[in-house]
């Protein structure tokens, strides 16, 4: 299907158009996001991904005119949102560093609950290396508000708030990963723990715990247990 040289012009990628036309571009971005969650971005074609958006696929070409500029607009447009949620630290409220570690692990359990396929296309497309999404995600990544939370996590280690052995560079990936990889393989987990149920209070927990007091039982809790078993 050939456009006229006007309409390429005026319908660059990214920019939200009026109308039904606009409505049926959102849905395919919406089904896009979630084949390719599924399936992978190399082995989804442009007649899958069609079909789930229920559109035919000389629309697909007519919105975009390649895989790459699908790509562009996948990211653009429904990722870079997400990413800005996650480090959307609250405005005028002054927070303590464990705070918003907790802060990042909810915004983030906030977004996966909103969009289930993102674990699994993180997983596929973006965390590791030759993933087709890896190096357009990470043009987003707010590398000063990332550098502030090392920074904040340095401080609060020297203050003794901050267990000293924990690599601040490490922090945001290891909430990541202990947010992303449950969710993306709790399927196939369940195939082999069937009674296992992850929601997203015990994962929310979990994690948070994690976090905050890591595997050794407090002291105060190691005494109570004592006592207890003594009497």
């Amino acid at each position: 299907m050939t456009k006229p040289k006007s309409a390429r012009r005026e319908s660059p990628v990214g920019r939200r158009r009026g109308g039904t036309e606009s409505l049926g571009r959102e849905q395919l971005l919406d089904a896009a996001v979630v084949v390719f969650a599924e399936r992978g971005i190399g082995n989804t074609t442009v007649a899958q991904i069609a079909r789930a958006g229920r559109v035919t696929s000389a629309m697909v070409h007519y919105w975009f005119d390649n895989r790459e500029r699908l790509l562009d607009a996948v990211v653009d447009e429904r990722l870079a949102p997400l990413i800005t949620r996650i480090w959307d630290l609250p405005s005028g409220q002054q927070e303590t560093p464990l705070e918003v570690i907790r802060g990042l692990v909810v915004r983030m359990l906030d977004v996966t609950e909103q969009v289930p396929w993102l674990p699994a296309l993180w997983l596929k497309e973006i965390i590791q290396e030759g993933g087709l999404l890896r190096e357009r995600v990470f043009k987003y990544i707010p590398r000063e508000r990332n550098a502030d939370f090392r920074r904040s996590v340095q401080r609060a280690q020297q203050r003794g708030e901050i267990n000293r052995e924990v690599n601040p560079d490490l922090l945001f990936i290891s909430i990541l990963g202990l947010v992303m990889l449950p969710m993306a393989a709790s399927k196939g987990w369940q195939r082999y723990n069937p009674g296992g149920n992850l929601d997203r209070a015990q994962l929310e927990q979990h994690v948070v715990s994690l976090m905050m007091h890591g595997l050794a039982e407090s002291a105060p809790k190691r005494q109570a247990r004592a006592r207890a078993i003594g009497e």
